[in-house]
């Protein structure tokens, strides 16, 4: 029985142990060893584990090798998946922006009639702007993509690598089951050629 997280099973885990997990068995998934149902499977098992003899119960039937958890204060992404989320991040905070430009504009040009104190509604601008792009006020999801967020990403890439092998093993089938036909159909002939009625003729 491989036992990944050794130690006391009753000790809950936490999301650096789940991230290592989930990057253990994507390494399992590479090397062939799960298929992409079962590894997203595991990966979900993974998600609702609460302890460490319930990811343990994860890689009962892969080889035992124990998976180190390194504790860093902060979750490490590779560069294509933080420009990827934090484009998806930038919608929301360019959409409060810009509506607060909206907003500001169209209150002045309502109000610059009846009060002189109207164009300091064009402030909200600058002071949005400021809280959401040097303060970073707002959801950690608009800054920073969420180990969930991640792992969703990670799946569809891994599906995505499936398909592709899916299609090359048709392909290499395809070719294969072709090159056998030829195969049969040239024996096939030079057996008819080798006839005794062949000779006599």
């Amino acid at each position: 029985m491989g036992e990944q997280f050794p130690g006391d099973k009753n000790i809950r885990v936490s999301d650096t142990e789940r991230s290592a997990a989930l990057a253990a068995l994507g390494q399992f998934y590479a090397e062939g060893r799960l298929t992409m149902t079962e590894t997203d499977d595991r990966c979900e098992a993974v998600a609702d584990a609460k302890t460490r003899g319930d990811l343990n119960a994860i890689f009962t039937d892969l080889p035992n090798q124990e998976i180190v958890v390194v504790d860093r204060p902060e979750q490490t992404y590779t560069a294509t998946e933080v420009s990827e989320l934090h484009r998806k991040g930038a919608r929301p905070r360019a959409g409060i922006l810009g509506l607060t430009t909206v907003i500001s504009i169209t209150g002045t040009a309502a109000l610059a009639s009846s009060t002189a104190l109207a164009p300091i509604l064009l402030a909200l601008i600058p002071i949005v702007f400021i809280l959401l792009y040097v303060m970073k006020v707002g959801p950690t999801s608009w800054y920073a993509p969420t180990p969930r967020q991640l792992q969703r990403r990670r799946m569809a890439e891994l599906r995505e690598k499936e398909k592709l092998r899916d299609m090359e093993l048709k392909a290499q089938r395809k070719e294969r089951t072709h090159a056998l036909t030829t195969r049969a159909l040239d024996a096939a002939e030079t057996a008819f050629n080798a006839k005794p009625w062949k000779r006599d003729k």
